[in-house]
Formats: C-alpha cells, sequence, structure tokens
C-alpha cells in the first residue's frame, strides 16, 4: 500500500471512527503532510508502507531538528503523530510490526498554562468598542465566549447558532462528527453579551454563530489574529492567545474552590490528569503568596527598625 494511501485511511479512521474533531484530524493530517515533504526532499517518491524502518523515521527526526530547527514541543508532537499513524498500521495488519515503536520522544519541561489576571481579561474586553460595527460587536462576542465557556478555539468556530439555548441556559459543545457532546452552563454576562450580538450583528449570524461578511465560518487563524490585535491595544505586555483565555477560565474557577473533576468536564478533558494542572498553577500562585510574607517582613524592618530600649527581651 501507498504511503499516502495509508495516511488517507487513517485520518478517515479518526474521523469517521473514532469520532476524533476536525481540529484535531487536521493537526495528524499537517504532521503527516511535514512527512510527506521531507521523503519528496530527499527525491524519495511512491514510498510504500512497507518501506517505513526505524532510521528512515529516525532521519527524519534529525531533519525536524535540524534543517526546520523545530522545537522540542514540535518535534514531540511529530513523534505522536507517527507512532499513531504506525500503531494503525499494525492494528489493521498493515504491518506485522511498527516501525516507530522505539522512536524517542524529546523531553520537554512542563510549562504551566499562562492565564490572565480578572483585571486584564476586562481590559481586553475594553479593548473592542461594541458599538463601533457589527463586526466588533462579533468580536467583542468571541471573547466573552472564550472566557466565560473556557472552550477550545476550534470548539468556538464550530458552535453553531442552534447550540445555544436560552431557555435552558447551556450552551451545546459538539466534539468529532458524530453526536458526544458536552453541556456548558450559560453564564450571565455571556448570556447578555449574546443577546446584543444576535440583535445587532444579525448580518454575521448564520449556520454559525460567528461569521463574516461572506456569511462564511470564522477561522481559527482570524480568532488568534484578533486576539493578538486586541491584546496590544489592550497594553497586555504578555502575547494573549485564544487558550490563554481557556486557561483563565480554569484557573479562576479553581481558585474559586471549583473541584477538578467539575473542571475537567466543563473543560472537556477526557483524563483528570489533564485537568490537574491546574493544581501546579494554585500552587505556584500560593508559593508567591507566601514568599510575600518574607518580603513584606524585610521591607518592614527597613522601614520601622527596631530600637534598642525597645526591642523584645531574649527569651532564652
Amino acid at each position: 500500500m501507498l504511503l499516502t494511501e495509508a495516511i488517507d485511511e487513517f485520518l478517515t479512521y479518526l474521523l469517521v471512527e473514532l469520532n476524533r474533531s476536525p481540529y484535531t484530524c487536521s493537526g495528524y493530517e499537517k504532521d503527516l503532510h511535514v512527512f510527506t515533504e521531507f521523503l519528496q526532499k530527499k527525491g524519495v517518491t511512491g514510498l510504500t508502507i512497507e518501506e517505513l524502518n526505524p532510521e528512515l523515521l529516525g532521519e527524519y527526526l534529525r531533519y525536524l531538528t535540524r534543517e526546520r530547527e523545530s522545537k522540542a514541543n514540535t518535534v514531540r508532537r511529530h513523534v505522536t503523530s507517527l507512532k499513531s499513524f504506525c500503531r494503525f498500521l499494525v492494528d489493521c495488519e498493515y504491518l506485522d510490526h511498527n516501525p516507530a515503536a522505539n522512536l524517542p520522544r524529546p523531553r520537554t519541561p512542563q510549562k504551566l498554562p499562562r492565564h490572565l489576571q480578572r483585571t486584564e481579561v476586562d481590559r481586553l474586553f475594553d479593548a473592542v468598542p461594541e458599538d463601533e460595527s457589527p463586526a466588533k460587536l462579533r468580536d467583542r462576542t468571541m471573547l466573552f465566549f472564550l472566557y466565560y465557556s473556557g472552550v477550545r478555539v476550534g470548539e468556538l468556530v464550530n458552535v453553531r447558532t442552534k447550540d445555544i439555548d436560552f431557555d435552558g441556559g447551556f450552551i451545546k459543545i459538539i466534539k468529532g462528527k458524530g453526536n458526544r457532546f458536552r453541556k456548558i452552563p450559560l453564564h450571565d454576562r455571556l448570556k447578555g453579551q449574546l443577546k446584543k450580538y444576535l440583535t445587532g450583528a444579525a448580518g454575521l449570524v448564520g449556520e454559525y454563530l460567528f461569521c463574516n461578511r461572506e456569511g462564511k465560518q470564522i477561522s481559527t487563524d482570524y480568532v488568534h489574529h484578533i486576539i493578538g490585535e486586541y491584546a496590544l491595544k489592550a497594553g497586555l505586555k504578555s502575547k494573549v492567545t485564544p487558550h490563554m483565555l481557556r486557561h483563565s477560565f480554569a484557573t479562576h474557577l479553581y481558585r474559586e474552590n471549583v473541584d477538578i473533576k467539575t473542571l475537567g468536564k466543563l473543560l472537556g478533558h477526557a483524563e483528570i490528569r489533564t485537568t490537574a494542572v491546574y493544581t501546579h498553577v494554585e500552587l505556584k500562585h500560593l508559593r508567591e503568596a507566601v514568599h510575600k510574607l518574607n518580603t513584606s517582613a524585610k521591607l518592614e524592618a527597613q522601614l520601622f527598625p527596631l530600637e534598642e530600649d525597645n526591642a523584645p527581651a531574649d527569651s532564652n
């Protein structure tokens, strides 16, 4: 079987059989496309899956690191995609062994998810005047939606207008092509903003909740772009992404004592260990708070030094 044919079958399997989201499938497709590009640069055409071997895959990893100068996280993702693809080939009995089984994943330090403070979220909202145009009203509503629901950007652009249930007070987030979904309670501020949007920017609403002037579904690239622009306008120093608003939603809820299991359901996490990263965020926050006690004590000693006559007696 040709490699290109096997990749097409693998992507169909992910989408149809495993019900993976189009966003996830797109990620696998992009990673495997880079692998086929690598083969083309080597002058390899018409490669069959039987010709896949550890040496070729190892050469591909060196290509990612040296020629493409990919970061460790990116290389790790490519390795994961290759391992999943080759495991699929073995499971389907197209191959009798997995050529990627021993492919090493680069070690990467765990990065805690970055989030915005509540005041920074408000500044980001305020950077989008909602009374200028329907497009601005749409953009402001998207920001509200990301923060007050915690959805992924891929989920945001796929929300259909019918998925908003004002009477029931929830949003339905569909996962993949099947009927799997989760319901997220509709926050009062988001509810009010959505009603303003549906009334004031009706021309930008179609089958999908967020559309462009041509009536087409908004792209994830557009969402990334406008958030970056509004963050600059708001004077926020760090680079702001849609995922940072998702992390802000989760971190702020965790600080309000929402338990990990509930938080995981809201975020759509399949495993509790994925959600547990927010406990590490909070631990860092608590550590900084305790450190301030020491800092404050030093500052107090500088501002209000004890005089010898008033110093407390030695208790020993």
